[in-house]
């Protein structure tokens, strides 16, 4: 998504404090970008803003991304990839056994984490879904990022709750949908729903879909 400036004498070695002061320079352009991306929106951020609150020239915002648009697809992912809950796969929890109450339980923490994903990023994610509209390098990663959760829902339906062939193919198609942020958007966001109704909904919508 973005490349970070490193420093690398002739031997090919990086200096772990030079590497450190360049991770921190990175946490702290991802952090002013967070901040004024939701506060101004996408357009009317400039990159050179974004230096300013960081604390560094827009020179090294460009060293670290090449565009506004691969730093705010930055941003959107590093919100979501800070949470314990993700990446799913790697969490043995899920290895339980299903059947039953194993698979109501499992149907169950998945809405939850979907709902707690949701909260946590349905506001950058609508951003980047707008500059999606006029950045094909946004758009590109925005589509990628569908099928990647795509993905992880096909996983779930196979992996944990152990559906096989066709009808874990239209199962994982349906759980895609029915996660979709923009539902969550539309329920709490638009229609004033509380986030534990809108777990709730999505949990017994998947329970339809999956038992």
């Amino acid at each position: 998504m973005g490349r970070m400036p490193t420093h690398v004498n002739k031997r090919g070695y990086v200096s772990p404090a030079r590497q450190a002061r360049a991770d921190a320079t990175r946490a702290r352009i991802l952090d002013a970008a967070a901040t004024l991306f939701l506060q101004n929106g996408y357009a009317r951020t400039s990159t050179a803003a974004i230096g300013r609150a960081a604390g560094v020239s827009e020179a090294s915002v460009f060293a670290a991304w090449r565009t506004k648009g691969e730093l705010l697809v930055a941003v959107a992912a590093d919100r979501v990839g800070r949470h314990p809950d993700f990446p799913l796969r790697e969490d043995p929890g899920w290895r339980q056994p299903t059947g039953g109450a194993g698979t109501d339980g499992a149907i169950a923490r998945f809405a939850r984490v979907a709902r707690r994903a949701h909260e946590r990023s349905w506001q950058l994610l609508a951003i980047v879904g707008s500059a999606a509209r006029d950045d094909p390098a946004v758009a590109a990663a925005y589509d990628d990022a569908a099928q990647r959760r795509h993905a992880d829902c096909a996983w779930f339906v196979k992996e944990v709750i152990g559906l096989r062939g066709a009808k874990a193919a239209r199962a994982a198609d349906a759980v895609w949908a029915l996660t979709a942020v923009e539902n969550y958007r539309r329920l709490v966001i638009d229609r004033g729903w509380s986030a534990r109704a809108y777990e709730r909904w999505l949990t017994g919508l998947l329970t339809g879909q999956l038992t």
